[in-house]
């Protein structure tokens, strides 16, 4: 069985940070030590495991913010070694059915085989490609920002993404919005 347990009462920090940090380029994450500094109401860092004979068996993390009108997955990652088993799809799948608001997640723009794939996993469990131009802010207090797709629960209109797009870079980059347009 899949289950999903915040990092503070987790048995297993040390795969989480080992995870998040070979999972995603520096420039797509911040440090993993600044993690609790943040907001605790609002974001949440979470450790998927699995129940096996041996007992729960860590498979993933999953760290996402709860806003007002939305859920905004930051970062999602399955162990490599444990990749193309369904296990991703499994505990994505089991966060999105507690769901009822939108969620709202970035992606890669499509460039090699892998981020090709991303998109398609993250399609194929409904989630929407929305059109809008989007630059993920530096992590690391520079001007370097990332170009990203934003993927969504329900379909996202102009308006929708604005406001969306305001209060991640406020609140999760720490950034003002008028700097990154």
């Amino acid at each position: 069985m899949i289950q999903l347990t915040d990092l503070s009462q987790s048995d297993h920090p040390h795969f989480a940070k080992d995870l998040f940090e070979s999972a995603f380029p520096d420039e797509e994450r911040p440090p993993f030590g600044a993690l609790k500094n943040r907001n605790k109401s609002k974001f949440h860092f979470m450790v998927a495991t699995n129940e096996t004979d041996d007992g729960d068996e860590p498979i993933g993390i999953l760290s996402y913010w709860t806003f007002e009108d939305f859920v905004y997955i930051e970062h999602f990652a399955i162990d490599e070694d444990l990749r193309n088993q369904g296990l991703g799809k499994a505990v994505f799948l089991n966060f999105l059915s507690q769901q009822t608001q939108q969620v709202v997640l970035e992606v890669e723009h499509p460039h090699d085989e892998i981020s090709d794939h991303r998109i398609e996993f993250y399609a194929s469990m409904g989630l929407f490609k929305n059109p809008q131009d989007y630059l993920q802010p530096s992590y690391h207090g520079d001007q370097v920002t990332v170009p990203m797709i934003v993927m969504s629960k329900y379909e996202l209109d102009d308006d929708e993404f604005d406001e969306i797009r305001e209060i991640l870079y406020k609140e999760v980059y720490k950034c003002k919005p008028s700097n990154m347009r």
